[in-house]
């Protein structure tokens, strides 16, 4: 049995996290989520995805979504 492949994505920061942890892609997940509520550095107002074998688990749709 192959163990699943997790992945974080940030916005404009790419991907932040690779690898077989669960617990942590999900901490990795959370303090980027928080970075981009909070506006803090290049991730504050980005979008976050947390993929689990390249599908989407986690979701945090951040303020710097081009709407035009």
């Amino acid at each position: 049995m192959f163990a699943e492949r997790y992945d974080v994505i940030v916005g404009n920061v790419g991907n932040v996290y690779s690898g077989t942890s669960e617990e942590d892609a999900n901490a990795q997940y959370e303090s980027y989520a928080t970075d981009s509520r909070e506006g803090y550095g290049r991730a504050g107002g980005e979008d976050v995805t947390l993929l689990a074998d390249g599908e989407p688990v986690r979701e945090h749709y951040g303020r710097c979504r081009d709407v035009g």
